[in-house]
């Protein structure tokens, strides 16, 4: 029982700070320190599956 609080409060952990970086990232395009190009970038480098050596 208590491995199963301690992941749940690892999960909820994880999800609170992902949820604040999110608000974060969102922030800071709206106030223009990151331009929504540079987060389109980002992200379609992120989709692109990566080539296998």
């Amino acid at each position: 029982m208590e491995t199963l609080k301690t992941m749940g409060i690892a999960g909820f952990l994880f999800f609170l700070i992902k949820g604040l970086l999110w608000l974060v990232l969102f922030a800071l395009i709206s106030k223009g320190f990151v331009s929504k190009e540079k987060v389109d970038r980002i992200k379609s480098r992120l989709r692109r599956p990566r080539k296998r050596s």
